[in-house]
């Protein structure tokens, strides 16, 4: 018998295995561009070191939030979903998990954007931008290419994803290694104009969508914390992997603004960071950041073409999606979510060439999707640490204080969130809700169920339907731009 334990308990995963599947969820595309991204979006210097700063605690917090959610809630299953819905209802669960899914496929449109990005640095063809017709081309055949592998049943996710976090690993590195002790950091230029133009407060908010796409998937360690050999390795995983990402980050993003000045930072093409390793040392630095950005996101692409059918299909099974979703083939997979899921990905693809939209647009967009999911998940967290269920074992004592103080602190960081982001980005992401609304209201009727049963369902149904609104009339008259 103790045979036969220990072979289950070798089969877990251990603590640098969490920390592994966590660092490879988070660092994806998102740190190849941080080069351009800050100085693009008009943050100085000063206002980047606060905007990291409101992130670490943020973003530790609502890691804390999901670990200590997945401890005193082991029977909530569902993730983002089991805890919206267990703390505000059917249709705010729903929500919740849309704008995850939402997320996810918009996510599938901006790694396809820089892939051919790099693949164009190489391939000038594909043109550098990668919204050209010959880019969008290349990004729908592989789309397509790996949703046939998936509904084939192909299981290669795991191999190609540690091939793709060695890949980019490498390059990130060696970046920063290089930098320093080739002494291209120059302190001249990180001072200039440290406080940079503008209002700080503006400079501020303008980090806020660059930092919390960069962190979404830190939860990766409670995602998988069921395949945990102990809870202590889940938390002790989280906060390594946490800690690890953000030093790792913060340093890319600040040697990148000691070697280049801003304005010419915010010029760069995409990947931005091989640029600047560009002006490091030579083109070889350049074609290095390239094929680790090209090999990453090959293995990318394929991880959350996954992850995006796999969210739609397990939200059917849970009844939070019409029953659509949870059909899948005689391969076990989720054909009917995937084929979805990639159509809509496709359609933005389109939308990238005829809009000559950029990468950064798209995962701005994704990345406003996952404010609700996340205040979402706060907010419930508040409510059971008021409520004091299961903190007897998981913060007993003067424990329990602290819980409470990361509660407040992430609500708090989840409204900064909605806040920073800007009325543009609240009316895209309400006109996404908009549109779910449809499927929630199917999914009620094939389980004859009353949609929605108290004052606060109708007020949110009336503020998303209202926005939703009044963001296609906006892009239809030209007010807003359309991603």
């Amino acid at each position: 018998m103790k045979d036969n334990k220990k072979a289950i308990n070798d089969r877990k995963v251990g603590l640098w295995g969490l920390v592994a599947a966590a660092v490879g969820m988070t660092v994806a595309s998102g740190v190849f561009s941080l080069a351009k991204d800050f100085p693009a979006a008009g943050a100085g210097q000063g206002a980047v070191l606060v905007g990291w700063l409101i992130c670490g605690i943020g973003m530790f917090s609502l890691m804390r939030v999901f670990f200590g959610l997945s401890y005193v809630k082991p029977e909530l299953k569902g993730g983002i979903y089991a805890f919206a819905k267990a703390g505000f209802g059917d249709w705010i669960g729903f929500l919740s998990a849309w704008g995850y899914w939402v997320c996810c496929f918009l996510c599938i449109v901006a790694f396809s954007n820089l892939l051919f990005s790099a693949i164009g640095y190489f391939i000038p063809f594909f043109g550098v931008e990668g919204n050209s017709l010959e880019a969008v081309i290349g990004g729908s055949v592989y789309i397509w290419l790996l949703c046939a592998l998936v509904l084939a049943g192909v299981e290669i996710a795991a191999l190609v994803n540690l091939l793709a976090t060695i890949a980019k690993m490498i390059p990130l590195f060696m970046f920063i290694l290089l930098t320093l002790l080739l002494g291209k950091f120059n302190p001249e230029i990180f001072l200039h104009n440290f406080w940079g133009d503008g209002p700080l407060l503006g400079q501020i908010n303008a980090t806020a969508m660059i930092t919390l796409w960069v962190f979404s998937g830190i939860e990766g360690c409670v995602v998988i914390s069921a395949r945990a050999r102990n809870m202590n390795d889940v938390a002790g995983g989280s906060a390594i992997s946490f800690f690890f990402v953000l030093i790792l980050y913060a340093l890319i993003t600040l040697l990148s603004m000691g070697v280049m000045p801003a304005a010419e930072l915010a010029e760069l093409d995409n990947p931005s960071l091989a640029y600047v390793m560009e002006a490091v040392v030579g083109p070889w630095g350049a074609i290095l950041i390239n094929l680790g950005v090209v090999i990453s996101l090959l293995g990318a692409q394929l991880s959350v073409v996954i992850i995006t059918a796999e969210v739609a299909n397990a939200a059917a099974k849970m009844g939070a999606f019409c029953r659509f979703f949870a059909k899948e083939n005689k391969n076990n997979s989720p054909s009917n979510a995937l084929l979805l899921s990639l159509g809509l990905a496709q359609l933005f693809l389109i939308i990238t060439y005829f809009n000559e939209s950029t990468f950064q647009a798209f995962y701005y967009l994704s990345a406003s999707m996952l404010m609700l999911p996340y205040l979402l998940c706060a907010l419930y967290y508040a409510k059971v640490v008021k409520a004091k269920q299961g903190f007897e074992t998981y913060a007993a004592g003067g424990k329990y204080k602290f819980e409470v103080f990361i509660a407040i602190l992430a609500v708090v960081y989840g409204i900064w969130l909605v806040y920073a982001v800007g009325i543009d980005y609240l009316l895209y992401s309400c006109m996404f809700y908009a549109a779910g609304t449809a499927v929630y209201l199917y999914g009620k009727k094939e389980k004859n169920e009353k949609p929605f049963t108290n004052i606060i369902d109708y007020s949110v149904l009336g503020i998303v339907t209202v926005c939703g609104l009044t963001a296609i009339i906006l892009i239809l008259t030209g007010a807003i731009t359309p991603f």
